[in-house]
């Protein structure tokens, strides 16, 4: 994190609701693909999101360490995505994958891949999340999710075993 991003998380848990507004303009739309990775809906995610800011907003003065507020703010919309997912428990139309943000590769290919990752258990899909849309470490994977930076390659490896066997692709390690 750069120093002018954690003199505004400083300003913000002082109560500057402008510093606040633009850290969170920094982060909106990543915060909203990682959303939509999660709940494959727009309104959905842009709920998530809704409901993430608020969250932060309420608890900004708990952050204890201006430097994690990224980790602080992704972890917070993780815990949103899955609470979300918990109340809907529903079937997600294949219509709505339609709008992926991003699509770089054939519908049908991006279709499959989207697929293979919602039938990962939800730490693993976590883990690819992270790693691969918000292109993070191991080590700041492991401090999002809480937990020790071997789990977190467990849970890649299992993931990424999990989607060559789902694609019947042989992807490179």
């Amino acid at each position: 994190m750069n120093l002018e991003t954690e003199s505004l998380v400083k300003k913000a848990r002082l109560g500057n609701d402008e510093a606040f507004y633009e850290l969170i303009q920094r982060r909106k739309e990543l915060l909203y693909r990682t959303a939509y990775a999660y709940v494959k809906n727009r309104d959905d995610a842009l709920d998530i999101v809704s409901d993430t800011v608020y969250k932060a907003y309420r608890s900004l003065r708990k952050l204890k360490e201006p430097a994690f507020f990224n980790t602080w703010l992704t972890r917070i919309l993780i815990n949103c995505s899955l609470d979300h997912l918990r109340r809907r428990k529903r079937a997600i139309p294949l219509k709505e994958l339609a709008g992926i943000p991003g699509q770089t590769k054939d519908f049908s290919e991006e279709l499959d891949l989207h697929r293979a990752i919602d039938k990962l258990d939800h730490r693993c899909r976590t883990v690819i999340i992270l790693k691969y849309l918000h292109d993070l470490t191991i080590r700041e994977v492991a401090e999002i999710m809480q937990c020790p930076q071997g789990t977190v390659k467990t849970y890649l490896h299992k993931a990424l075993n999990s989607l060559r066997i789902e694609l019947k692709e042989d992807w490179p390690e």
